[in-house]
């Protein structure tokens, strides 16, 4: 039977500390990138050098806010990601909770990268979606990793003498 509970309180906690480390990531991403998307916001509002050379103000006015939705996401994101794990724990392949984390993370990955990924290749080019898909496929293996060590980390104390 599946462990709900369990799942739920690896998934919260894996969670926000994956929120934290991506809304991190993303905040560095986007100051290495900021030329690409402010090039995109100028075509798009017509105000050329508008955003252009703002990349030190906008990360340090984004990372506070990207750290917040980060948790909050990452709570959110948990507990959904904390439900299916422990729903599909047994038919996941691979022998350890690691493992099995890291192949859910994967299989996710790929999933919301082919589905929410693609539109991001027409609005900042192929270089912004590259490192994005790398980035992205770097903090899945993270986030799942951290399911399955805070899975076991909640596992049920073993009775004395069994």
């Amino acid at each position: 039977m599946a462990d709900f509970g369990r799942g739920i309180k690896a998934g919260v906690i894996a969670g926000i500390i994956y929120g934290i480390i991506i809304a991190i990531v993303t905040a560095v991403e986007y100051y290495f990138l900021w030329d690409t998307i402010a090039s995109y916001y100028e075509g798009m509002t017509g105000f050329s050098g508008l955003f252009t050379g703002m990349a030190e103000v906008s990360l340090m006015s984004l990372l506070p806010g990207a750290i917040f939705g980060g948790i909050i996401g990452g709570i959110i994101g948990g507990i959904i990601f904390g439900l299916i794990y422990a729903a599909v724990y047994n038919s996941l392949p691979g022998s350890t909770s690691l493992m099995k984390g890291i192949v859910l993370s994967l299989i996710f990955w790929l999933i919301f990268t082919v589905a929410l990924g693609y539109t991001s290749t027409f609005m900042f080019g192929m270089t912004f979606y590259g490192i994005s898909l790398v980035l992205g496929l770097i903090t899945s293996v993270i986030w799942g990793y951290l399911l399955g060590k805070f899975w076991d980390r909640f596992a049920p104390a073993k009775a004395a003498g069994a």
